[in-house]
């Protein structure tokens, strides 16, 4: 399946290219925190926490329903059986899914030292690359809210950059880094979906390929 447009390709284009110099001198360190919270009650903001939601969605979605998609480079989820790969049009080494609505859609990737770019006075870590993508997100007109905040994916200390389009879709990312690599896990889609996106996201990553109970 392929798609018109997606932000987070977009984005992801861009993510190779910067540099921390560029990060600092516009205030690019947004995503520290040395607060950590559950993703439910950061993305819901100043909404009704999103915790009960979650709760349903280990109910609601059996282990038969779901797929473990991914690669070794990138790593594994699982997804609901009914969401289909796809290919951008922008092109991007990205894996994703969509759930047909082609608005709703998961991305990973994944980043060694050489693929992101990493300049010498560069470290490279979680936090260097969630920055460049807080950084990217700060400059761009279709935004409504930016915050940084911070995470668990499968017991692995995240960075995660959230975003309010105007247009009132959401785009979370994940950055976080397991030895050698730096992985990223990005939703884009409707609140909805995404409630039950941070379950999958937070809770079933691996480097493995067999299913993960959640």
């Amino acid at each position: 399946m392929k798609k018109k447009k997606s932000w987070l390709i977009l984005f992801l284009a861009v993510l190779l290219i910067f540099t921390l110099e560029a990060c600092s001198s516009s205030g690019g360190n947004k995503p520290k925190s040395s607060q950590q919270s559950s993703s439910s009650s950061r993305v819901s903001a100043k909404e009704s926490s999103s915790s009960s939601s979650s709760n349903a969605t280990k109910k609601d979605v059996k282990m038969e329903e779901m797929q473990r998609v991914g690669s070794d480079d990138y790593g594994y989820i699982d997804i609901p059986k009914k969401w289909v790969k796809f290919t951008d049009v922008n092109g991007d080494d990205s894996i994703q899914y969509t759930d047909g609505s082609a608005y709703n859609i998961v991305t990973m990737n994944g980043y060694t030292k050489e693929k992101a770019n990493i300049k010498e006075r560069e470290e490279f870590t979680a936090q260097t690359i969630a920055n460049r993508i807080y950084y990217n997100w700060q400059n761009n007109a279709g935004v409504k809210k930016i915050w940084g905040s911070k995470s668990t994916v499968a017991g692995n200390e995240a960075y995660q950059v959230n975003v309010i389009m105007k247009s009132g879709q959401y785009l979370i990312s994940w950055i976080f880094k397991k030895d050698e690599k730096v992985y990223l896990i990005a939703f884009e889609g409707d609140r909805a979906t995404l409630i039950k996106f941070i379950n999958y996201i937070e809770n079933t990553w691996s480097l493995s390929k067999e299913k993960t109970k959640i």
